[in-house]
């Protein structure tokens, strides 16, 4: 117990900062095994120890702080944040890294060393390459403070001085033109890195208040009430009133479980009173928080900048002739809600209460990466310690300037560091953004200007997209959003942060037009003129918005004291416009779907199939759009034309405009902003969610389901497709989900579904098609799932670019061999579904007609898509705007659900202000819930979001997810030491269970290499009989615990998390051997278990820290082995093909132990159902089939391991990701991975033999690795070898593509026939089905995460562990005995019986326990 503060402790902790004291050495050496302080002490003493002295090495204990010194002091080579291999356990996993640790010692004669949990490279910034976690490695560079010191003068570019920071500890660093004022990343944390649920991250609730007065978009300047007011709940009287208007707001509409718990809860809560709401309702409340604004006319009100105005379209008429458009008939468009743009900019950038405002990138640069070089990684010791790379120093020669190419890196360097790599992370760091902030400072200072006042430019990213908002009728919203291209990604694309700006509502063409035109013109407008009319409309808007004080702004800036306090000069500025098809050729003014299909160039609709081609991209560069004179004139004189009577369909209109595919009206953008240096056409991004998950690779995927039943058999092809898919795992926070009874009928699918598919096919589809349809279609699966996780990265290298070209091209070459040599040889007719929803639509159109309702033929016309053709232009877009995840549709796609969620709860009537008055009284809640010290149940309980996983994992998990687990820990595993195992009676109870074969030996060996240290040992030999029987387990029990997680950095360096459980995702990923000659890098295995045992050696050579307990946390695994003929890889387009190590080889060892900090990431594995199971591998074994039914004695003869699972899995097999320091990868092995194998048509079945008679065996390249010899070169295994939320529309028209849902184009896949297209939308579904998609880091947006919260059941919900829980690294408390006595204590069992070891259990046991110590200790 801790001594009064009178009384000086005895023995006080000694960590800095630690005031904690004690009056006994048990209490101390408990206390350090906990105190978080501990780590700069340690750090401290690290340093120490590197320090140079004269003096020889001794042991002083002359006081308290005299530590052990060297002469020559080692330095202490920090390692990778990737894990080492595996620690050793027969047969030969991978070794554990291992890391060269000082020479000097503790007085108890213990080396000193970095704890293991400290040797992770972790990052510290929420930015995209942020910093080593500098904190707990020294090497990393110390934090910005400072312009001056934060940057180095190094050459001259093409404007003047550059400036470089210095390399982190990944080797990154920024190279700025000008230096800026404030660096954005200096205050960041760790934290701000973590994307998974499952860690630690800063105090949501303390933010709360600061996130709420940041929503611009919501509240312009919130007015208070004049007299101040003592109550924390105003405008509400007391907590009451506050807390039930609060839950009206917080719950969902859906009255579940978990809102009813939350209402008991809230009424149940202190300061909660039921008198208090005598006289209060519904109305009221509104009332009072509308009030509270301070503004009787609600949230439009001009104060707070929302106003309501109308809008002229002028009506063409054919034979009506007027001198100018001006003298025209205009119909008024009523109800544009809106705001200013510069008032919006103003409220955002001047707000000094948000917690953004000091993270916010004002000046642009260009990200370079050092990357290792093979020649620094230093060959192992003497000592059997493998030194890694530490990050090169910067380099003497500084890297291109921002306006010249990035230097190659492909020329060899014997000499110095290998040459800097561009990296492209976000819009701050993009060419677009660096070429803009170049202009504004080659133009001539602004009279008046301080003559350091900073020049910025002000990125302004916009979305727009129409949604739907309910599942029936025609109720919809078009909104446009507007986001700040200088904050973060990772934080923009959250719908929680609530970082969209809502800018304006659009409105619908009104009915009323049709009158109006009536009474201008005496006849009823035609079809084309209300498309001319909408297309005004949406143009007349955003001239609206682009009003004179903005366009004055944009011309020479605006001067505003920004949040972090400096005043700058802004020029605002247009970059990317996320949108879909309809709306693209609504932005640009063009003709959709006409002979020039692309917006971004004049590619003829003939043409698009050549996609790919080296002709092709010559044609995307010389026929690029530009918004210049020549096509402004043409413009012009038509849209003269128009209003002098000439149709909008006639000869004289398409001469002009037909070419180009152009209309007769200018995009607002080209004619307020062209004259400043805007293009529309190169505003337009790309649109990865409805070009390929919804375009390219549905239709893809469709016709694949129309050609398993063109196969006939009754269908059966396609029923066994379903039923493989129906038997994929899981995998992570929803990645992949268990798949319903019948995937192949596409019912209310999203764009995330369609990605899993994507990731899941290959093995589901294997030998359902004609032998030579086989390797065409697996080439094609393959190519599209490496093209689409590599469009999805979320920071890309120049090298990773080379590698994205060449995999477009390959992508390309596989789609036009399957249209046309696969496709042609199938009769393919629509589906049923797809007749009667093309019956449906059809008769929508006429009701007189009696469409054909027989199933028509239907064939494969992807490759003439305008979706097929853009897939070429996101290498370049990239380059010029940042990753995808920038300007992705997903983010306004998600931005639609807090709309969404309001419109069920309005009246349906002029829902739109009503919406955005619940928007607003919702973020003016959040402010006053941070003042209530009340927390709601679902925020304590953290449950998931979404509750459709499988029956069988739901079985598993309990409610209650586990707490967060600090993110610089390598794993987590619960403290519990319940339901221990007694080994004598567990052992005797499974002794026929073929997994508990050699289970002592190969633990023991496996727990003397983690307590003797030693990594490099072998398998069997290694340890004496001495050293054997000097190991001791406490109480002969080891303790089980149900998951373990697993932190890891990812390719971009962020902190994210694995999820490992034995009965729902099991299997893992580890470091191959480095001395095993494959190729590839990784070995796979099954966790069947994980557990912790408390542990000593007591052997020869022991050392106090030795001999004294610890606990040390082990998995036993089950391995698989590559088949070594199956060809595998990126070069030939196939995942690696694995299966269980045989375990009636009496010489292969299927099973052993690894420490769990050596996982690499959890692995997806496939099973090959095509082959079959075998029950030939194990026998008998409930023990290792955990994941599988109960009962289930087979295996399936093969597995696949996806490489294309996710992002940072995609980047382990390619190299190259700068968060990946030890791939074992070089930059040029990367480039390698561009490169595609040609095969002979059947060698990737060559070894598909026939897997159910079991003769494939080692005949088909698996050769088992025996526990007694060495695998050689020429017998090897490898121990493994192995939205996104999207809806579908309506569920009609799939074969569109253009418009789902829509049109008539059943024969043409992606709507080339539907006219222009104008009503086309692909639909946003119904909201229910908008869920996980990619928003990493957004808790609400995760997905499936109840993967996360397995539990033990036991109480192992996340306390965080200790340090002595990991290796034993840190020094052992000073009384070991009493210790001991504890830990006893803690493992004990209520079970007295199975404590005491008789003679039997050693007599059965005889040949396992003869090697342990099971004296009483």
């Amino acid at each position: 117990m801790p001594r009064k503060k009178q009384q000086p402790p005895k023995y006080p902790c000694k960590s800095p900062g630690c005031t904690e004291g004690f009056d006994s050495r048990i209490g101390i050496g408990l206390h350090n095994l906990t105190c978080r302080l501990r780590i700069p002490g340690i750090r401290k003493m690290k340093r120490r120890n590197e320090r140079p002295v004269s003096m020889p090495r001794k042991r002083a204990r002359a006081g308290p702080h005299t530590e052990a010194v060297r002469e020559e002091p080692e330095e202490i080579s920090l390692p990778d944040q990737s894990p080492s291999p595996p620690s050793p356990q027969p047969p030969p996993p991978p070794s554990p890294a291992s890391i060269p640790s000082p020479v000097a010692t503790t007085r108890g004669g213990r080396r000193v060393r970095v704890p293991r949990f400290l040797e992770n490279f972790i990052p510290t910034s929420h930015g995209t390459l942020p910093s080593q976690y500098a904190s707990l490695i020294p090497d990393a560079p110390s934090p910005i403070q400072s312009a001056p010191s934060m940057i180095s003068e190094t050459t001259t570019s093409s404007i003047g001085v550059v400036y470089d920071t210095e390399p982190d500890g990944f080797g990154v660093f920024r190279r700025y033109n000008h230096i800026p004022k404030e660096d954005p990343e200096a205050e960041l944390s760790l934290d701000w890195s973590c994307d998974a649920p499952g860690l630690e991250q800063a105090d949501e609730r303390a933010d709360e208040a600061t996130r709420s007065k940041s929503i611009a978009w919501l509240a312009g300047p919130v007015k208070r009430p004049t007299a101040p007011s003592s109550c924390p709940y105003t405008p509400f009287d007391n907590a009451s009133q506050f807390r039930l208007c609060d839950y009206f707001y917080s719950r969902s509409d859906v009255k579940s479980q978990a809102a009813f718990d939350d209402f008991v809860h809230m009424l149940q809560s202190r300061g909660f009173r039921v008198e208090d709401l005598e006289g209060f309702s519904a109305k009221k409340a509104e009332r009072l928080l509308d009030e509270w604004i301070g503004s009787p006319d609600g949230v439009f009100s001009g104060d707070d900048g929302w106003t309501r105005t109308s809008v002229f379209i002028p009506l063409p008429k054919v034979g009506s002739r007027y001198r100018s458009e001006d003298d025209a008939p205009k119909a008024e468009v009523r109800g544009v809600v809106h705001r200013r743009l510069l008032d919006l900019i103003r409220g955002v950038v001047t707000d000094t209460t948000s917690r953004f405002a000091k993270h916010q990138h004002w000046i642009p640069h260009i990200r370079w990466w050092i990357p290792d070089m093979p020649e620094q990684r230093t060959p192992t010791t003497g000592d059997g310690m493998t030194p890694e790379f530490i990050p090169a120093s910067p380099m003497s020669t500084s890297p291109r300037p921002a306006s010249s190419p990035p230097p190659s890196s492909t020329s060899s360097h014997s000499h110095g560091p290998p040459p800097p790599i561009r990296v492209y992370t976000d819009c701050y760091n993009s060419n677009a953004m660096l070429d803009e902030d170049e202009k504004i400072h080659r133009m001539p200072r602004i009279a008046g200007d301080d003559p350091d006042m900073e020049y910025a430019v002000l990125p302004l990213l916009v979305w727009s997209d129409e949604t739907h908002l309910s599942s029936f009728g025609s109720a919809a919203l078009w909104p446009i959003y507007i986001y700040f291209g200088n904050i973060s990604k990772y934080l923009r694309g959250r719908p929680s942060e609530f970082m969209a700006q809502h800018l304006a509502y659009i409105p619908q063409l009104p009915d009323s037009l049709k009158h109006d035109y009536a009474e201008a013109h005496n006849k009823q407008p035609n079809a084309d003129t209300l498309k001319f009319c909408k297309r005004e409309l949406y143009q007349q808007v955003w001239h609206l918005l682009l009003d004179p004080e903005f366009r004055e702004a944009y011309k020479n800036g605006i001067v505003l004291k920004c949040g972090d306090g400096v005043i700058r000069r802004l020029f605002p500025r247009f970059f990317t416009y996320s949108a879909d098809y309809p709306e693209k050729v609504l932005i640009a003014a063009l003709k959709p779907l006409a002979k020039c299909l692309c917006p971004r160039c004049v590619t003829e609709k003939a043409q698009v199939s050549k996609a790919g081609t080296t002709e092709d991209s010559e044609r995307r560069q010389s026929m690029r759009r530009r918004d210049e004179s020549t096509v402004h004139s043409k413009i012009r004189r038509a849209r003269k034309y128009v209003f002098q009577g000439y149709s909008l369909t006639g000869d004289r209109v398409k001469e002009l405009l037909e070419p180009q595919s152009l209309n007769p009206i200018r995009s607002a953008f080209s004619a307020l902003l062209s004259e400043h240096g805007l293009d529309v056409y190169e505003l337009l991004a790309p649109d990865l969610m409805h070009e390929f998950e919804l375009g390219v690779w549905k239709n893809t995927f469709i016709h694949l389901m129309r050609i398993l039943e063109s196969l006939g058999n009754n269908a059966e092809a396609v029923n066994d497709f379903n039923n493989r898919m129906r038997h994929m795992p899981t995998f992570g926070r929803g990645r992949i989900r268990h798949f319903r009874d019948d995937v192949s009928s596409q019912k209310k699918l999203a764009a995330r579904d369609y990605e899993a598919f994507l990731v899941t096919v290959m093995p589901a589809i294997e030998d359902l098609l004609p032998t030579a349809d086989e390797q065409p279609v697996q080439d094609m699966l393959f190519e599209l799932a490496v093209w689409h996780a590599l469009a999805k990265l979320r920071l890309h290298t120049d090298v990773t670019l080379e590698i994205f070209r060449a995999s477009t091209q390959h992508m390309y070459e596989a789609v036009r061999t399957f249209a046309t040599v696969v496709c042609p040889r199938h009769e393919t007719r629509e589906s049923p579904r797809q007749a009667q929803a093309r019956v449906r639509r059809q008769q929508a159109k006429n009701p007189n007609a009696q469409p054909d309702s027989h199933r028509k033929d239907v064939k494969y016309n992807v490759v003439n898509t305008y979706k097929y053709h853009s897939l070429g232009d996101y290498a370049d877009y990239i380059v010029r705007h940042g990753t995808s995840d920038n300007w992705t549709t997903q983010i306004g796609e998600l931005e639609h659900r807090h709309v969404k969620r309001f419109y069920a709860r309005s009246n349906r009537i002029a829902y739109e202000m009503q919406i955005a008055r619940k928007q607003r009284r919702r973020a003016l809640l959040q402010a006053i819930r941070s003042k209530d010290s009340y927390v709601p149940l679902s925020e304590q309980r953290r449950l998931d979001k979404d509750a459709k996983t499988t029956r069988a994992e739901a079985q598993e998990r309990r409610r209650q997810p586990l707490e967060p687990v600090s993110p610089s820990e390598p794993y987590d595993i619960s403290k519990t030491q319940r339901s221990p195992i007694y080994l004598p009676k567990w052992l005797r109870e499974h002794k026929d269970d073929p997994a508990t074969k050699g289970f002592l030996p190969i633990l023991i060996d496996h727990l003397l290499a983690r307590i003797l240290d030693r990594p490099g040992s072998s398998y069997d030999g290694d340890y004496s009989q001495a050293e054997r029987h000097g190991l001791q387990i406490l109480d002969d029990r080891i303790y089980p615990h149900k998951a373990v997680r697993r932190n890891y950095t990812t390719y971009d360096m962020r902190r994210d998390q694995d999820y490992i459980n034995p009965v729902s995702h099991p299997d893992i990923m580890v470091l191959a051997d480095q001395d095993f000659t494959d190729d590839h890098q990784f070995w796979y295995a099954r966790v069947i278990g994980v557990y912790h045992a408390n542990v000593r050696y007591v052997g020869p050579n022991n050392t106090r820290a030795s001999s004294s307990w610890r606990r040390v946390h082990f998995l036993w695994v089950r391995w698989f082995e590559r088949d070594l003929s199956y060809p595998c890889g990126f070069q030939h387009r196939r995942h690696p093909r694995i299966r269980f190590v045989d375990a009636t080889d009496p010489d292969a060892v299927p099973f052993s132990f690894i420490d769990p900090a050596d996982i690499v990431r959890a692995a997806y594995i496939m099973p090959g159902m095509a082959h079959g199971e075998t029950d030939g591998l194990l026998g008998h074994s409930p023990l290792a089939r955990r994941c599988q039914p109960a009962g289930s004695d087979d295996d399936y003869y093969y597995y696949y391991v996806s490489m294309t699972v996710d992002r940072d899995i995609v980047m382990r097999y390619l190299g190259g990701g700068v968060g990946h320091r030890a791939d074992r990868q070089s930059v040029e092995k990367s480039r390698e991975h561009a490169l595609r194998e040609r095969c002979s048509q059947g060698s990737h079945h060559a070894t598909r033999g026939d897997a159910n008679d079991g003769s494939g065996g080692d005949s088909a390249g698996l050769n088992p690795v025996h526990a007694d010899e060495e695998p050689s070169n020429d017998d090897q295994v490898n121990r493994s070898g192995s939205d996104e939320d999207e809806g579908d529309g309506d569920g009609e028209g799939e074969d569109d593509g253009e418009g789902e849902g829509n049109g008539d184009g059943e024969n043409d896949g992606d709507g080339e026939n539907e006219g222009d297209g104008e009503d086309e939308g692909e639909g946003d579904g119904d909201g229910e089905d908008e869920g996980d998609g990619e928003n990493e880091g957004d808790g609400e947006n995760e997905g499936d995460g109840e993967d996360e919260g397995d539990g033990d059941g036991d109480g192992e919900n996340g306390e965080d562990e200790d340090a002595f829980e990991y290796g034993g690294d840190l020094e052992e408390p000073d009384d070991v005995g009493d210790l001991e006595e504890e830990l006893r204590e803690d493992g004990a069992d209520e079970d007295h019986e199975e404590r005491a070891v008789d003679g039997d259990d050693e007599d059965l046991f005889e040949d396992d326990y003869a090697l342990l110590n099971f004296n009483p200790l």
